[in-house]
């Protein structure tokens, strides 16, 4: 047997059996986040959030079963948090080589493997003999010795009881009276940029004290130092002058205030023709429309 082709057939097998570890990892894991999640009663939180509260009613059809909004939204939850669990727990897997793996569940084979897969394409009387007795030595190897069995067997049983339990724990509605919906509302709400919880410094809004004649506006001394500028190479003084706000009065002293004005002379009103007018009548209308007109004088 080819060197090279049982070392791919064995890492086919090998990521076939390590995708069988993660898929029972992450059932196993979700069970368990969901039967934690019903517990701690966050299906019925959603009612009380105002982006849910109008599909915390709805049920959907799944192959026949009829699935409340809230066990969809549990199942979402703990099926993306066993994800990351998941990932997490099998991020080394694809770290370990083939070639390793085979050489610990059969010391026979302990660095001649590695050396007969590293110099298959070296032809001489040395790598021919090592090539001839490792090919006769892998032939009694199978595939399946690279399954580690109670891997697989405690996933099963994990995912068995697992299940037991959340149907035992859904059915007889076991829920925690520590913890209330209310309070996991509250909770959610003090956390940072939740309903504008976010940290806003002290002097973002101030709001100017009368009582301090510092801060006051009436207060500020707009006609006291000199404030100069330079414009274009001129300078201009913005200093306001002393009684420039005297101009400004109050309503009512503005009403009591004696002001004379001489009225005009009426002039007599006449009627003036208009230097646009033309006296150039369509043909044969001349004499209608003028008695139009003269009749709409005298009303």
């Amino acid at each position: 047997m080819d060197v090279r082709d049982f070392v791919k057939k064995q890492e086919s097998a090998l990521r076939r059996y390590r995708r069988i570890y993660k898929l029972l990892d992450f059932a196993a894991i979700t069970l368990i986040l969901y039967i934690l999640l019903f517990y701690l009663k966050i299906d019925l939180v959603f009612p009380l959030l105002s982006s849910f509260e109008v599909r915390a009613e709805t049920s959907y059809d799944i192959l026949g079963i009829s699935i409340t909004f809230g066990t969809a939204a549990l199942i979402i939850i703990a099926a993306f948090f066993s994800l990351i669990i998941t990932f997490i727990l099998h991020l080394g897997d694809d770290r370990t080589k083939v070639l390793l793996l085979l050489e610990n569940k059969h010391p026979e084979l302990r660095e001649r493997l590695r050396t007969a897969y590293d110099n298959a394409n070296i032809n001489n009387l040395i790598v021919s003999d090592l090539l001839d007795s490792v090919s006769s030595g892998i032939k009694k190897i199978n595939s399946s010795s690279l399954l580690i069995k109670g891997k697989v067997i405690f996933g099963m049983i994990l995912i068995l009881v697992s299940s037991t339990t959340m149907v035992y724990v859904v059915q007889n509605d076991i829920r925690t009276d520590i913890i209330t919906p209310e309070d996991i509302i509250d909770i959610i709400n003090e956390l940072p940029f939740v309903n504008g919880n976010e940290d806003l410094p002290d002097d973002l809004f101030e709001i100017d004290d009368p009582g301090n004649e510092e801060r006051s506006p009436g207060n500020e001394d707009l006609t006291g130092e000199t404030a100069v500028i330079v414009v274009e190479g001129k300078e201009v003084d913005l200093t306001l002058p002393p009684g420039t706000g005297s101009g400004f009065t109050n309503q009512e002293e503005a009403d009591q205030a004696d002001e004379d004005f001489d009225q005009s002379s009426p002039y007599e009103i006449s009627i003036i023709s208009s230097p646009t007018y033309n006296e150039k009548l369509p043909q044969g209308y001349e004499s209608i429309i003028r008695s139009y007109f003269e009749e709409m004088a005298k009303k």
